[in-house]
C-alpha cells in the first residue's frame, strides 16, 4: 500500500513537472533549478517523507509554471489564469511564487528562503515590470496554496486494523507503522480522483 501510495504520487508530480519544463517560456532556468535545489535541501533537512515532499515540489512547480505562463500567456494554465501584463519580469514572477510558496511549506527555512530570493532578484533591474512580476507571482503561489489548503493531506484518519486479503498489516523486518494513513485520499494533482487508475480486486479482495 505504502508503495502503491508512493508511486502514484510520483507520477502526479512529475507530470505537473513535465508541464512546466515543456513550454517554450523564456525564463533564467537558474531561477527554477535554484528554487528546486532549495525545495530539496529543506527536504533532507526536515527529512520530509516522500509523499509530503512530493506534494511540496507539485505546489512549488506548479505555482512557478502558471506564474512565467500568466506573463507569456502561451499554454493553458495549471489554475489560475492570467491577471497580468505581459510586460512583467518573468524571472521576479517565477522568483516570488517559489518564494512565496516555499515559505509556506517550510517555514523553518524562510531565512534560507529570503537570502536566495533576495539575491535572485537582486540581479534583475528595478522598476515597474519587475515590482509587477513580483506582485504577479505572490498571488499565484498564493491561489495554489489556497486551492491544496483542504486537499486531505492533514486528514486524521486511523491507520487500518484487522487481518485478511486486502488488509495492511506491519511487514519485517521493521515492522513500521503505516506511513500517512490520510494519503490514499489526497486530492490528485493532475487526476480526477485517486481512484481514475486503480485497477479492479480480485474476486477474493471484493
Amino acid at each position: 500500500m505504502r508503495r502503491v501510495v508512493r508511486v502514484s504520487l510520483f507520477v502526479a508530480f512529475i507530470g505537473v513537472i513535465n508541464l512546466g519544463w515543456s513550454i517554450a517560456i523564456p525564463v533564467s532556468a537558474d531561477v527554477v533549478t535554484d528554487w528546486n535545489n532549495a525545495a530539496l535541501d529543506a527536504i533532507r533537512a526536515d527529512r520530509t517523507a516522500p509523499p509530503i515532499a512530493s506534494r511540496s515540489l507539485a505546489i512549488l512547480h506548479a505555482s512557478i509554471y502558471d506564474a512565467v505562463n500568466g506573463i507569456a500567456r502561451t499554454h493553458e494554465p495549471y489554475l489560475v489564469q492570467s491577471g497580468v501584463q505581459a510586460s512583467a519580469l518573468r524571472e521576479a514572477a517565477a522568483s516570488a511564487a517559489a518564494h512565496q510558496t516555499l515559505i509556506n511549506l517550510f517555514p523553518a527555512r524562510i531565512s534560507s528562503f529570503d537570502a536566495l530570493h533576495a539575491a535572485i532578484l537582486a540581479g534583475i533591474p528595478n522598476g515597474q515590470q519587475k515590482a509587477n512580476g513580483i506582485a504577479w507571482g505572490e498571488f499565484v503561489a498564493n491561489q495554489v496554496l489556497a486551492a491544496r489548503a483542504n486537499d486531505g493531506s492533514n486528514a486524521v484518519i486511523p491507520p487500518p486494523g484487522g487481518s485478511g486479503p486486502g488488509v495492511w498489516i506491519p511487514t519485517p523486518p521493521a515492522f513500521l507503522p503505516y506511513l500517512l494513513p490520510q494519503w490514499g485520499f489526497v486530492v490528485p494533482f493532475a487526476m480526477s480522483s485517486s481512484s481514475q487508475f486503480r485497477p479492479p480486486g480480485t474476486a477474493r479482495s471484493r
